[in-house]
């Protein structure tokens, strides 16, 4: 009997599950979906690059210093350069705009000294060293040759700065 039932438990439910697929409407029709068709893509057009011209940098001078050395006999003595080597000679220094040079009176019987530019590029009272080792300096702007002399001494050698752009 057991067994009888069983079946009738199975017969029924195969019979709801075939009775519930049979009577049912369609909810709705399908739509059929567009189908993408491909376009040609356009090519952007073609952009030339416009070249700059790249810049070099200028190195950056240090400016120099340099020390001269002047007294009563010799006037301008000698000219040395602060880190590295003066190109004097003949009385003559070469330097570049931007440098500056440094009078020092180096007299042994501290003798009054004025350094005098010929082309009036400072104000001699400026210049005036009354004692050895006293000292005047100036920063050369402007490329030219300069002249220089000791107004106490206007007879000793004049000396010429040679100053390059």
């Amino acid at each position: 009997m057991m067994t009888l039932r069983i079946i009738s438990i199975f017969v029924i439910l195969i019979s709801l599950i075939f009775s519930g697929c049979a009577d049912q409407e369609p909810v709705g029709t399908p739509v059929p979906t567009a189908t993408p068709t491909a376009e040609p893509t356009s090519l952007p057009a073609e952009v030339t690059p416009t070249l700059q011209p790249t810049s070099i940098p200028t190195p950056v001078r240090t400016p120099a210093y340099y020390l001269a050395d002047i007294d009563d006999i010799y006037g301008f003595r000698k000219v040395t350069r602060k880190n590295g080597s003066a190109s004097y000679s003949n009385h003559t220094l070469t330097i570049n705009v931007g440098d500056n040079v440094k009078w020092i009176s180096v007299s042994d019987e501290n003798i009054p000294l004025t350094v005098v530019s010929v082309e009036g590029l400072w104000n001699n009272s400026s210049s005036f060293l009354k004692y050895s080792y006293r000292n005047f300096n100036y920063t050369f702007t402007q490329s030219g040759t300069f002249e220089v002399y000791l107004k106490d001494n206007p007879r000793i050698a004049h000396q010429k700065i040679i100053v390059n752009p």
